[in-house]
């Protein structure tokens, strides 16, 4: 670009110096041509490169070498929610189910509720360590944001919640990592509401403490992964009442499976899950109580943009897996449940995408006693059987950095013996990533 510009002040002098336009000038001329031919194929590519990195977004933050030698990464984004319900849910902010209007304090009509929080800010860091070890690269990753105690603290005083924690080994086909991350199993969440991602509405899983094994063999489609991970980690079962969560004092780790195939199109899963709890006194005259689950996940791009993605699963005893609506064993009875989600989303444009769904939490209903009502210690604890909901999520990136979405979701809680909860629900955000 330079030699063009310095060209056409060469030929722009040569009338100043006598110089006539003979043969030589003729070939600087086309030259020069040759110049600004090239000069604009490279502006035009710049452009485009431009263009593409706006749409995608930025890239990964330059990384940070410290004493160890190891080099770091923050990621994250800023984000603030305001959501909007015409039913009182369990909890605004992190919702799990409608609340009946039976309930003491619901009521039955002018029940709407407003909140605005930036809980679900986020800030991560991902390390490299140098070298390996045994023949594999060590990283790890810690993230935090601030959903964590609501009701307890103030809302101008948010309490960090620790998401991921934990050291990875990579090798060619084996990996092994430690620490706290998602669950193995059910690993797609659908795509509205991020405060609870549908958890006990249909969607399975969460992050707890785990060591894990995969092993994706070379030039093969498929991969297996096998994990042990902590029981009680989400729902801190103590049935006794002893202090000590049920699953920990089986003495025994929840065990986690899962096989993926890669298909031409799309991929699938099958996994499944078995954890063992214990009391130290009998619990509706049992000691021993065990929870398990069976499932699949599935990811189909069907072209133009369009996409078909969901999960389904049947289990039991699911309260530490997001299942059952949060009901594992009522009356030393463990509770069996069913449940999924499906999702069609459209690509609108590469900066805009919509998306259409359906989840649902169906226990069986001779599992689940009656709700209890007032005067009863614990009133609407549980008596929940079946969790639903309709949803339409839209999202657009209005710059290479900064996001915004709109969730709609038409919610029903069935509760035993009980009036059905319902609440539409929207919730609204927008998201400066870093």
């Amino acid at each position: 670009m330079r030699a063009a510009v310095w060209a056409l002040i060469l030929l722009a002098s040569l009338p100043a110096y006598g110089v006539s336009e003979d043969g030589t000038v003729q070939e600087l001329r086309q030259e020069i041509e040759k110049l600004k031919a090239i000069v604009g194929a490279q502006q035009k590519e710049l452009q485009e490169l431009r263009r593409r990195v706006g749409e995608k977004g930025p890239g990964p933050a330059p990384a940070v070498t410290v004493p160890s030698k190891s080099s770091f990464s923050l990621y994250g984004f800023l984000r603030v929610d305001a959501i909007w319900d015409t039913g009182q849910t369990n909890n605004a902010q992190t919702p799990f189910f409608v609340q009946s209007p039976s309930r003491p304090g619901t009521g039955r009509t002018g029940n709407r509720q407003f909140t605005v929080h930036p809980r679900l800010t986020r800030i991560g860091l991902n390390w490299s360590a140098p070298g390996s070890v045994q023949g594999f690269k060590v990283n790890g990753r810690f993230e935090i944001d601030w959903q964590n105690a609501q009701g307890l603290t103030p809302e101008s005083r948010q309490i960090p919640r620790i998401r991921h924690a934990y050291v990875e080994l990579q090798g060619k086909e084996w990996n092994f990592l430690l620490g706290q991350t998602w669950d193995l199993i059910s690993p797609l969440f659908p795509s509205p509401n991020d405060d609870t991602l549908m958890w006990n509405a249909g969607n399975l899983g969460d992050r707890r403490p785990q060591v894990r094994f995969t092993y994706t063999p070379q030039g093969q489609r498929w991969t297996t992964a096998f994990a042990v991970g902590l029981t009680g980690a989400i729902d801190a079962k103590d049935l006794d009442g002893n202090g000590i969560r049920d699953g920990e004092d089986s003495g025994l780790p929840n065990v986690q499976f899962r096989v993926g195939l890669q298909l031409d199109k799309g991929t699938v899963g099958l996994w499944s899950h078995y954890a063992w709890e214990q009391t130290t006194a009998p619990v509706g005259g049992a000691v021993r109580f065990s929870g398990y689950s069976f499932g699949s996940d599935w990811n189909f791009p069907l072209g133009n943009g369009w996409t078909l993605r969901g999960e389904g699963w049947i289990g039991r005893n699911l309260s530490d897996f997001r299942g059952g609506i949060g009901q594992g064993v009522l009356a030393g009875n463990e509770v069996r449940s069913r449940g999924g989600w499906l999702e069609l989303g459209y690509q609108l444009s590469p900066t805009q995408r919509l998306a259409l769904g359906y989840t649902f939490d169906d226990p069986r209903d001779g599992d689940v006693p009656p709700t209890p009502v007032p005067p009863a210690p614990n009133p609407f604890a549980f008596g929940r059987i079946r969790n639903s909901s309709w949803y339409l999520h839209y999202r657009v990136r209005l710059s290479s950095a900064v996001e915004l979405a709109v969730n709609y979701l038409y919610w029903q809680t069935r509760w035993r013996g009980q009036p059905t909860g319902t609440d539409h629900r929207v919730n609204l955000f927008v998201q400066q990533n870093f």
